[in-house]
């Protein structure tokens, strides 16, 4: 990665501004507008979770056999991180149950929400599945409502995207991707209609409630090396963990504020995008408000002693770069979100 800190916030240019006071985005987010208002903005190519970190950590673009970069950002290898290390790192993937709702171009990913009903029928289907599907794969529970499935008869495929990064959207281009590996299209479509048909569908149908009835997978593939160890800020355990089996030092986003300035760093914070995609019981300003005061002021206050800038990259078509010496522009007038939202294409 080049030199300075980059700070993931996914979901900062899609949110609901209208659900906010209209002053809020100017008055109460001085710091976020300053870096909005006095950064230089470049195109971005990186919109997923995945695309946005692998980027981050100067991972090496996937190559297709006739040499030629493959087109799209492979997932992360997160699944190894939650693997024994007998465990063949090609065959896992990790998997979170989700409704898939049909449209009329294809199908959409809907969450299913982490309610004790929900947990517990998402537990029953899963181990059933695993149960019936034994020959085929093992499938155990990692926590936060999340499962390890390694494969025993072939690779998993490495396509699949964090799920926070395609709820609320449509699979097809997924679909599409996993008919090129026959075996594992057969047997997500036999998951499925074995889901589909559960006894306990039927009667969360009966109870007006989304029908489990499709896993989503990710974080396939063999663990990278990486050339630098930045500073690894972050408060998502699953990230976490795939940010400790690369050998990242790891702290939390409170502790920015007392750590060391003169170092690259990772910040990364998903809670803007769980709010937009897991109807999370959050205020929105109150959310804005502890990322201003958590994240972003302290940042600005160490920018003068840092060797690089800071960039603020929300998975939207432009990234915004800090650079030490912006902070003296001072003909440049502040920005802010609605700015940028109404510069949208």
């Amino acid at each position: 990665m080049k030199p300075g800190v980059q700070i993931i916030l996914p979901g900062l240019f899609d949110l609901p501004l209208e659900e906010l006071d209209a002053r809020f985005v100017v008055d109460d987010l001085p710091a976020l507008n300053r870096i909005l208002g006095l950064s230089s903005a470049c195109d971005n190519n990186d919109f997923t979770i995945d695309a946005l970190l692998s980027s981050a950590l100067n991972l090496e673009p996937e190559v297709s056999e006739s040499g030629a970069e493959a087109s799209g950002v492979e997932g992360l290898a997160m699944a190894q991180a939650c693997a024994d290390d007998h465990q063949d790192p090609r065959r896992l993937m990790l998997a979170e149950a989700i409704h898939l709702q049909a449209d009329m171009h294809g199908a959409i990913a809907i969450p299913i929400l982490s309610d004790s009903i929900n947990r517990n029928d998402i537990d029953i289907i899963i181990n059933d599945l695993s149960n019936y599907f034994k020959v085929d794969c093992d499938i155990r529970s990692i926590g936060e409502g999340r499962y390890l499935l390694q494969l025993k008869a072939f690779d998993s495929p490495t396509h699949y995207p964090h799920p926070l990064s395609i709820l609320g959207k449509s699979i097809s281009p997924f679909i599409e991707q996993s008919r090129e590996i026959l075996p594992w299209y057969r047997l997500v479509n036999e998951f499925q209609m074995f889901m589909y048909q559960h006894p306990i569908n039927q009667r969360r149908q009966l109870e007006g409630r989304l029908a489990i009835n499709s896993l989503w997978v990710w974080g396939a593939g063999e663990r990278p090396t990486l050339n630098l160890q930045p500073l690894w800020y972050c408060d998502d355990p699953l990230l976490n963990y795939f940010a400790s089996s690369l050998g990242l030092p790891i702290e939390s986003c409170r502790n920015i504020a007392a750590g060391d300035d003169g170092k690259n760093a990772i910040i990364v914070d998903l809670r803007l995008l769980q709010y937009l995609k897991s109807g999370l019981d959050w205020k929105l300003d109150e959310l804005l408000l502890d990322i201003e005061r958590g994240i972003l002021r302290p940042l600005l206050k160490t920018l003068p002693r840092r060797p690089g800038p800071l960039k603020l990259r929300g998975g939207y078509n432009l990234d915004f770069e800090l650079k030490p010496t912006d902070r003296f522009k001072f003909w440049r007038r502040p920005g802010s979100l609605q700015n940028w939202r109404q510069a949208d294409p």
